[in-house]
């Protein structure tokens, strides 16, 4: 079995687009003024490209702000220099300072909207934004607009269109490469999970609120830092060179470049930039052409000019990636006896929880228990009340009353979110894998490490292939093995059959190392041969792990010969308990579950 390190090295490919922006600028250090001044505003349309590809490409949220958060920065910047005298590399950081607060103001409303309702939100922010910039004529000039002195660094007063191509080419590489950083690694990947499945990502500890508000936030630097840059080359800075057809224009940049890598956004940006010098011969009908071109990108290439790209180059076959964990696994824990009967001290207590839902009482004094190191099933019939409670104790929905405790700690008061920390983790009945992201990044975000600050700093150990990032490729790679897709490790999580998805759900739960996994139909929509295996599997890593498993399920026969308890719900109550093989020949339950009636 060969064995394949993914870890303790740079991740030199994320120096690829930043060196992009260093050979343009290269190149145009060899050209005349004009084109010089044209790379120079296309080098600074990258780094807005690339600021769009994390907010509307990895978070999906739609912005029409874009212009005004370059005013912004722009004049955060000009106002520094003119007025206060500051260096102009300082003015840069406050331009950041500034662009981050209004990124922070767009989100703070922003993030409880989706679709149409956030771009309106972003399109109030933007009209709002250049209204108040036009009528602050005592600070701003108004429409007539204000001159921008030329920026003076190290003494050195920068005037010429070469300087100038220079100063913003080497300025736009460090924050391409910033992005990068962050986009590449956990926070890029988990920000791309959160936008594909958002009860998946919180109940694995990411805060959905939290990576939208940080994605305005990451958006909004990079762009006012592209505004300040913009400022001195531009000379004249006034609000209407940022009006909402510029923020429309903007949003073209990665639609039209790619909109899920950098790569994208530095192809969008700097392309449509250019792109009307070269339609100069036939400038009345530039309108006309970038239509036609975003109509066609969009129906034929809706992963944008990077998709035609990877089609016309990719002749390459990636390898499987596999891990031996003979010598390396998790140490696994004591084996559990299968004996029904046999039990541990109570780690899962639920007692007498209630759920209305107006007139419907969905669950009615329900209570159960799941002993430490225990299968435990919970079924009954469509409508039971069984998803109901099941998303009581994972913390989707909001009980009524009772109680619900885990080793002794109430989880009623706790976000979905927290439970991970307290060793519980869940699958779901809908595979809720992320479908966008490789097998191995799916069971590194089940590992909990998720929070957004936490996830930025591991975006830039990432970078450095620290030891954190050893560690958790690791870990996950031993999760795969586990499970059967160690060969999985870097194909598409969306690519895998419905089977190979459950087991993925299943690496993600145990890659932590849980006491406790929620299983939500587990075999729902599998073949009858995966059912067995995935059967097999659950006991195995139940009896090396000393993983408890709560299972909601409707498959009877693999429900009595997985659990070792079982309850039955039924109008929202438990009607009966005990081992499979008492409970499944009760009366009440042979009625409840299969109609049968039960004579008097």
């Amino acid at each position: 079995m060969s064995e394949r390190r993914l870890g303790g090295r740079p991740d030199l490919t994320a120096l690829g687009p930043a060196l992009l922006v260093l050979v343009c600028t290269a190149v145009g250090l060899g050209l005349d003024s004009y084109p010089q001044y044209v790379i120079a505003v296309a080098t600074i349309s990258m780094v807005v490209g690339i600021a769009l590809v994390v907010l509307v490409g990895l978070a999906r949220c739609i912005t029409l702000a874009s212009g005004s958060i370059m005013a912004i920065g722009g004049y955060a910047s000009t106002l520094a220099v003119a007025n206060l005298h500051i260096p102009y590399l300082v003015t840069l950081v406050l331009a950041i300072l500034a662009g981050g607060v209004a990124g922070w103001i767009i989100a703070f409303p922003g993030t409880r909207f989706r679709g149409h309702n956030l771009a309106m939100v972003t399109l109030v922010f933007q009209s709002v934004a250049i209204i108040l910039i036009r009528e602050a004529t005592w600070l701003t000039g108004g429409a007539e607009g204000i001159h921008v002195p030329p920026p003076e660094i190290f003494g050195l007063v920068i005037a010429s269109d070469r300087a100038f191509l220079i100063l913003i080419g080497t300025a736009s590489a460090v924050m391409t490469l910033a992005v990068t950083i962050l986009v590449r690694g956990p926070f890029g990947k988990n920000l791309q999970a959160v936008a594909g499945n958002e009860i998946a990502a919180e109940a694995f500890g990411a805060s959905v609120r939290g990576y939208l508000t940080a994605a305005f936030v990451v958006s909004s630097v990079a762009i006012a830092f592209a505004g300040a840059l913009l400022a001195p080359r531009v000379r004249i800075l006034d609000p209407d060179s940022f009006g909402v057809l510029d923020s429309v224009f903007m949003l073209a940049y990665p639609i039209i470049g790619g909109m899920h890598s950098v790569w994208g956004g530095l192809l969008g940006g700097g392309g449509l930039r250019v792109l009307p010098e070269l339609l100069r011969p036939v400038a009345d009908y530039q309108e006309l052409f970038f239509a036609a071109l975003m109509i066609f990108v969009v129906m034929f290439f809706p992963g944008g000019l990077t998709e035609l790209i990877r089609r016309t180059t990719s002749t390459f076959k990636q390898h499987p990636t596999r891990v031996s964990a003979s010598s390396s696994a998790l140490p696994a824990c004591a084996a559990v006896s299968f004996e029904t009967g046999q039990r541990a001290d109570e780690l899962l207590v639920v007692e007498g929880v209630d759920k209305h839902f107006e007139a419907l009482h969905a669950v009615n004094a329900a209570s159960l228990s799941v002993p430490m190191g225990g299968i435990h099933g919970l079924i009954g019939p469509n409508g039971a009340g069984k998803t109901s409670l099941f998303n009581i104790i994972s913390g989707f929905l909001a009980a009524d009353g009772g109680r619900v405790a885990f080793a002794g700690t109430s989880l009623l008061e706790l976000r979905p979110r927290d439970r991970i920390g307290l060793g519980i983790t869940r699958t779901f009945q809908n595979v809720a894998i992320f479908g966008q992201l490789s097998c191995l990044d799916n069971v590194i975000i089940g590992l909990g490490r998720n929070p957004v600050i936490h996830a930025m700093a591991a975006s830039l150990d990432h970078f450095v292939g620290g030891a954190a990032t050893q560690d958790a490729k690791h870990r996950a790679l031993v999760a795969l093995e586990a499970v059967g897709l160690a060969d999985h490790g870097i194909s598409r999580a969306g690519s895998l059959s419905l089977g190979a998805q459950r087991r993925l759900e299943i690496a993600r739960a145990i890659v932590s190392q849980p006491r406790l996994i929620l299983l939500d139909e587990p075999v729902s929509g599998v073949a009858e041969s995966e059912t067995e295996e995935l059967r097999d599997l659950l006991i195995r890593i139940n009896a090396e792990r000393n993983i408890a498993l709560l299972v909601v399920e409707h498959n009877i026969p693999f429900v009595a010969k997985l659990c070792q308890s079982l309850s039955v719900m039924g109008a929202g109550r438990i009607v009966a308990q005990g081992s499979p093989a008492e409970v499944i020949s009760l009366p009440i339950v042979r009625q409840l579950y299969f109609g049968e009636q039960v004579t008097a």
